[in-house]
Formats: C-alpha cells, structure tokens, sequence
C-alpha cells in the first residue's frame, strides 16, 4: 500500500512539471510572439538530453557512489579499530598460546620493519600462512572465561550496521562467537575424547586466522592514512614479547 502511494505521487509531481513546463513556453510565445525561436530552443534542450542523463546518470552517480564508500569503509575502519583495542588485541593474545606455530609468525609480523607493511605481501602471508592449531597446546577454562567478558560487547557489534556491510569482519565475530558457545556447551575440558578437541582446535584455527587478517587489514590502513595511530598499533602489538606504551 504504503508503495501504491509512493508510485502515485511520484507521477503526479512528473505530471506536475510538465504541465508547469508547457505553461512556461505558452507564455513565453504569448509575450514574445517569437513562436521560431521558442520551439528552437527547445529541441536545443532536448538534444542536449542524453548528455544530461549520461552525466547524472554514470559519472555523477558514480563519483558520488565513489564517495559513499570511502565513507563507509572509513566509518567501518574506526569500528575495527575499537574492536582490536577493547577484544582483537587481547584476544589474539589469547589465541597465540594454542599456536604450535607461533615463533614464526611473530618473526614475519614484526611491524616494526618497515617492508612488512607491503600490503600485498603481509595479506598474502597471512592467508596462506600455515596456522597449525592444537586445543591442548593452551588453557581452555581460561579462553572461556576471557570470551565471556567480552560476550556482550561481541553481541552489541552485530548491531551496528556498518558490520553488517563488511562481510569480512561479519565473519570474524561469528566465528568468534562460536567458539564462545563451543565452550560454554562443555562443563570440563578435561576428559573431552580426542575428536572433540580436534573439532575445538578447528573452530579456534578459523577464529584465529580471520582475526589475524583483520588486524593486518587495518594495521596496514593505518599506516598509510593515520601513522600516529600506527605508531600506538604497534607498540601494542600481539605478536610482540612485551606490550610497550612508552618508550
């Protein structure tokens, strides 16, 4: 119903306009009698038309569609950013102790050098990076405990729409969340048999790696757009021995 009336009123206020715009001409020969130059002009405005819809149409449309989603994507870079300072950081932390891997992707995610930060290069490491998971190789009790403190910020993200938009990111915390409710399902962790700590070390493993590549996502954004919020980034860096505010 409520789109009968929308469709309605858009015709009326086209019939409007051109009632309105032959009243125009009308008066126009009435005043000037020149009848010649009128229908001139108009097959002039006519002609130049299609240029008027090409450029509303594809070019104007298109560079303000352009400018949409650099706002969005920027409005979506602060939301990342909150996430890793109050859960991402911490929870990478968290994470890292049931890597079996992890000397090595501390080594090659060293952000303090600065060739590290070639985009291409540290995404594709980090997609293809061998992220060799073991549940038993970290305490499990305590990654319950630290997802359950941060249960009801992780719910309140899926409210904001921006997340809803970054399909990436929506992935992140569903898998993150998961993992949350695979634990809290168990009551003991310490007669789990061994194919539901394999399943765990897969769900973590996907957890894990989405993060990562968020984290690295941004890092390198930041650099390039924002590098005093690169510099405190790095000085809060998971994959580094201690967390150093101040130097």
């Amino acid at each position: 119903m409520k789109n009968i009336k929308s469709y309605k009123s858009n015709w009326t206020i086209i019939i409007a306009l051109l009632i309105g715009s032959v009243i125009v001409y009308l008066l126009e020969i009435l005043l000037f009698h020149n009848s010649h130059e009128t229908f001139f002009l108009l097959f002039q405005d006519v002609a130049f038309l299609p240029v008027e819809v090409i450029f509303i149409s594809f070019i104007l449309e298109k560079y303000l569609s352009m400018r949409e989603k650099q706002e969005k994507f920027k409005k979506m870079q602060i939301v990342i950013g909150a996430f890793y300072t109050d859960v991402g950081t911490s929870l990478i932390r968290n994470l890292s102790l049931f890597n079996t891997n992890f000397q090595r992707l501390k080594d090659e995610l060293d952000f303090e050098k600065e060739e590290i930060i070639e985009k291409e290069k540290i995404l594709n490491f980090v997609s293809s990076f061998d992220y060799t998971m073991d549940s038993r190789a970290g305490d499990l009790a305590e990654l319950t405990d630290f997802l359950l403190t941060k249960k009801t910020y992780v719910l309140h993200m899926f409210e904001n729409p921006n997340i809803m938009e970054h399909d990436r990111f929506t992935d992140m915390l569903w898998s993150i969340y998961h993992i949350l409710n695979e634990l809290e399902l168990r009551s003991t962790f310490a007669t789990l048999p061994a194919n539901d700590m394999d399943h765990l070390s897969a769900d973590i493993k996907r957890a894990y790696q989405l993060v990562i590549k968020e984290w690295v996502g941004y890092m390198v954004y930041i650099k390039k757009e924002y590098p005093y919020l690169f510099s405190l980034a790095i000085r809060k860096n998971p994959f580094a021995d201690n967390e150093v505010i101040f130097k």
